[in-house]
């Protein structure tokens, strides 16, 4: 009788073991890609977009690193390991002859709090103000608070909002800017853009519409005068190695927290890698991977910390806030 019992002690335990690898495999290693769908991302059509808006192209592009924060590798790589990697919270800016424009907008130091992060420069976040007044547009990935955040939680933020790019995807879903909020009353007489694919807001500057992560994640395309390209990946990738072994986010963060359309953000990263093996001289810029934003620092592809110079010039009445393309 004793020894039926501890049998059935131990197949319990033998079954719960297997349960228990099953789930922790599909939540943080499985990474199967789908067989079917295509996500198109082709370089001469966004040089092609590039080439649509005269004038003078960005020159450099300079880095506001706003927070720090280790999580495990994991997290963000399906499959890969368990070591921390250091996440940061970014903001870009393309600085133009006669204008700037701002690429994503981290948050402030409450954000950084709520998201409970390792440390905080609240220097950076002075600088990415200032920038943000003076800039001549300013445009976001998607509509995450970590990512809109800075925007919409500014001192300045209904005189910013006149001159903000936000795709009517990224409009329609105030709940997942969380815990950051619009301004009251700035919704009311907000114009999102509308559009499809691809679309030009500067010369040499193309926003790539890529649902998945959020509704309206997207990517950004920039040239610059040198010929230099690059692409601001946003959450798509938010880890270079994501698009090196074509991996994305785990389920524990995909299905649980983010809520991603997992099948859209791998045909994304699909098309990424795709794209990385074409054109290898292109520069992918990771959504949060603190050392591969370091390693483009150290190559010199990008410049870190807002400098003084900008122009206040607004963009040309070629960018229109309702183009369907």
């Amino acid at each position: 009788m004793r020894r039926s019992r501890v049998r059935t002690i131990l197949t319990a335990l033998a079954v719960i073991a297997v349960f228990g690898f099953l789930a922790a495999y599909w939540l943080f290693y499985d990474n199967r890609l789908p067989t079917k769908g295509h996500f198109e991302l082709d370089s001469a059509a966004l040089h092609r977009e590039a080439a649509l808006l005269p004038g003078p192209k960005a020159t450099s592009i300079e880095v506001e690193i706003l927070s720090h924060r280790n999580v495990p590798k994991i997290a963000l790589v399906a499959g890969s390991d368990w070591g921390a990697l250091d996440t940061v919270r970014a903001s870009y800016r393309l600085m133009f002859p006669d204008r700037s424009i701002i690429v994503d907008t981290a948050y402030d130091a409450a954000g950084s709090h709520a998201n409970h992060d390792d440390s905080y420069d609240a220097q950076s976040w002075q600088r990415l103000v200032a920038a943000m007044r003076t800039a001549s547009a300013i445009v976001v990935t998607h509509e995450h608070g970590d990512h809109i955040g800075g925007l919409l939680t500014s001192p300045d933020a209904p005189d910013l909002l006149t001159k903000a790019i936000v795709s009517q995807a990224q409009f329609d879903h105030p709940d997942l800017t969380l815990p950051v909020r619009w301004p009251r009353g700035s919704r009311e007489h907000f114009v999102p853009l509308r559009y499809i694919g691809l679309h030009a807001i500067a010369p040499g500057v193309v926003l790539v519409a890529a649902p998945g992560h959020t509704p309206g994640s997207q990517m950004i395309y920039v040239e610059l005068a040198n010929g230099r390209r690059y692409l601001f990946m946003g959450d798509v990738a938010s880890a270079a190695d994501d698009v090196r072994l074509q991996r994305i986010r785990s389920r524990m963060v995909t299905d649980f927290m983010t809520r991603d359309d997992r099948t859209a953000v791998m045909l994304q990263t699909m098309a990424l890698h795709r794209l990385a093996a074409a054109e290898p001289k292109m520069t992918l810029v990771p959504g949060h991977d603190g050392p591969a934003i370091a390693a483009l620092e150290g190559a010199h592809l990008l410049r870190r910390g807002f400098s003084l110079e900008a122009s206040n010039d607004r963009l040309p009445s070629t960018i229109a806030a309702d183009s369907n393309k």
